[in-house]
């Protein structure tokens, strides 16, 4: 008989040996409920220690009815889709995968920036619509002695101010929860918000989505940005306020937005996103490689064995709930838990 039971109920991968190797190696027998309808999966959820998923919104009364359960983990960074305060209430841990895709994203990111500033796509375009525009009409600027805003200096965001360090641009950042020490090794310097939207050229965002995100780009801070400034978002979608991001977009306050990420997700296909002329966008592809989804799966199926032979994971969306299980004093957390504790120290948690 096995130790510990562990139920995938959703995660449209084409291959799930990894986690099975792991899983089963540990002592842990592993169902894959991938093709199983809903109730039948959610009901197998019920006899679990460990519930694996992706993109599904785990509730608070499906969090209620897995009485067993121990940990839920979420295949990816962000765990938006879970409803972690009701979680933490119930003593569940919420597991996540914080250290995958940080190169993906943030070379994405610089990716989108590249394509802006250099008008890549728009010439493409014009390209195969028979152009040849040797008089430049659109003008392009030099990238180097501009300024780049980054919001959050987590790991992907110092990942990119790591990569951008030889061009020659004033690197700014945000980040609330960072060292400042952390900072002047990247040769960041720390501003508000404010600062950062009033002086950057270019802005590139990533936090993850919390309350206290939601939005945070909004109003007031596209108004506060430079005219011809251009913002890249390969974070979450809900961290812009779509209404005032075309607002700044139509009157073309803003030279271009790069979006990777939507509020609303699969994006409508009547989006005036879609077809304004100063989006570029895709499909939330920053996390996409070969390298980082089997590294994903790995790392997920490693939280899953911790807790299943009586540990606990290095990383936590709610770190606060292991005060209720009476064994904070014996967790180890990864280095890229840091912020997050001092977050949840800040707001009293």
């Amino acid at each position: 008989m096995a130790d510990f039971r562990v139920v995938l109920i959703e995660h449209g991968y084409a291959e799930r040996t990894l986690e099975r190797g792991i899983i089963t190696a540990a002592g842990g027998e592993f169902i894959d409920a991938e093709s199983l309808p809903r109730p039948e999966a959610l009901r197998l959820c019920e006899s679990a220690d460990v519930v694996m998923l992706r993109r599904i919104t785990v509730t608070s009364q499906m969090l209620s009815a897995w009485r067993r359960c121990k940990l839920v983990i979420r295949y990816g960074v962000g765990t938006d889709n879970i409803d972690v305060s009701a979680a933490t209430r119930l003593g569940i841990m919420v597991g996540h995968v914080p250290t995958y895709c940080v190169d993906e994203v943030a070379t994405h990111a610089l990716a989108l920036l590249l394509a802006c500033i250099r008008n890549v796509p728009w010439t493409h375009q014009r390209m195969r619509e028979g152009a040849w525009d040797v008089t430049r009409t659109a003008p392009i600027f030099r990238m180097e002695g501009r300024t780049l805003g980054i919001v959050g200096l987590g790991q992907i965001g110092s990942r990119l101010a790591r990569l951008v360090q030889s061009w020659g641009l004033t690197v700014l950042a945000t980040d609330p929860w960072i060292e400042p020490q952390h900072a002047r090794e990247l040769d960041v310097r720390l501003v508000s918000l404010e600062e950062l939207c009033g002086r950057s050229d270019y802005i590139s965002l990533h936090v993850p989505l919390l309350p206290e995100t939601h939005h945070l780009i909004g109003t007031a801070q596209l108004a506060a940005m430079k005219p011809g400034a251009v913002l890249v978002n390969t974070a979450r979608g809900g961290v812009v306020y779509p209404q005032a991001l075309l607002e700044a977009l139509n009157p073309g306050r803003l030279a271009r937005a790069a979006l990777d990420v939507y509020e609303e997700e699969p994006l409508p296909g009547d989006s005036p996103l879609r077809s304004h002329p100063q989006a570029l966008l895709t499909d939330h592809m920053g996390w996409y490689s070969e390298d980082s989804q089997r590294d994903l799966q790995r790392h997920a199926a490693e939280l899953a064995v911790c807790v299943g032979v009586g540990g606990l994971p290095g990383s936590l969306a709610n770190p606060q709930v292991l005060q209720q299980l009476g064994r904070f004093d014996e967790w180890r957390p990864a280095d890229n838990m840091r912020w997050q504790l001092r977050r949840l120290a800040a707001l009293g948690e």
